[in-house]
């Protein structure tokens, strides 16, 4: 092997490993990741104390829920409409069930907050059902 066909070959080896590392699951639609960090927002919802001096936290991360699931409806555009719709319906449930233990904490409102973070968890689940063939 002389001096010039060093670099050549070593220029191919660089090329053929850049692409096999390009085959990897890098290529994944777009909806792939704002579901999953959408995922991580209803697990980090799901972690606060569903209590008076907790409801502050939830309505944060309720934000950061509607923030990701509006990333998600852009990526999947019409597709998974109505798995979205449900997170979207669940999400909506709970900020009216926020409010009202917001404005009269008791053991009714703040046990409502838990059922709406168990209903938008299940409606997160079927999506991420939906989901996983392309993901």
């Amino acid at each position: 092997m002389g001096p010039r066909e060093l670099p050549l070959r070593l220029a191919a080896i660089a090329l053929a490993s850049s692409m096999l590392v390009g085959c990897g699951g890098d290529d994944k639609p777009a909806v792939c990741s704002s579901v999953d960090a959408l995922k991580t927002s209803v697990e980090d919802l799901k972690n606060v104390e569903v209590s008076p001096s907790g409801l502050t936290k939830l309505q944060a991360d309720l934000t950061q829920v509607r923030s990701d699931l509006s990333q998600v409806k852009t990526d999947a555009k019409e597709q998974y409409a109505g798995q979205i719709d449900a997170v979207d319906q669940a999400a909506t449930s709970l900020s009216s069930g926020l409010s009202a233990a917001a404005g009269s904490p008791s053991v009714s409102t703040l046990a409502s907050v838990g059922a709406d973070i168990q209903s938008l968890s299940s409606a997160l689940t079927a999506l991420g059902a939906a989901v996983k063939d392309t993901c």
